[in-house]
């Protein structure tokens, strides 16, 4: 009884090896198609100049509203001052 085990559980692998062997250049086929499908997509959407001013804006305010954030202007110009930090004005006793 355990060589029919063994035998039957060889034929699983091998036919699942074969099926495999089918399956795998189909699956690569069906992505390629999907993927340059999504791509003609895409280079057509780019051919219209609206879409491209569309990205072109939201770039823009995309990079306008990181810069305006309260954390990256103290990194790049410093912390914000006080009265009288200025070089040319005195200290102010309060």
């Amino acid at each position: 009884m355990a060589s029919n085990a063994t035998t039957r559980s060889l034929l699983e692998v091998a036919l699942g090896f074969l099926g495999a062997l089918l399956v795998v250049p189909l699956l690569f086929k069906v992505t390629g198609l999907v993927f340059r499908a999504a791509l003609g997509v895409v280079t057509g959407l780019f051919k219209f100049s609206t879409t491209r001013r569309l990205l072109g804006d939201l770039l823009i305010g995309g990079i306008t509203a990181f810069l305006a954030k309260e954390s990256v202007l103290d990194t790049v110009f410093g912390k914000k001052g006080r009265i009288g930090d200025g070089l040319l004005k005195p200290p102010v006793d309060r």
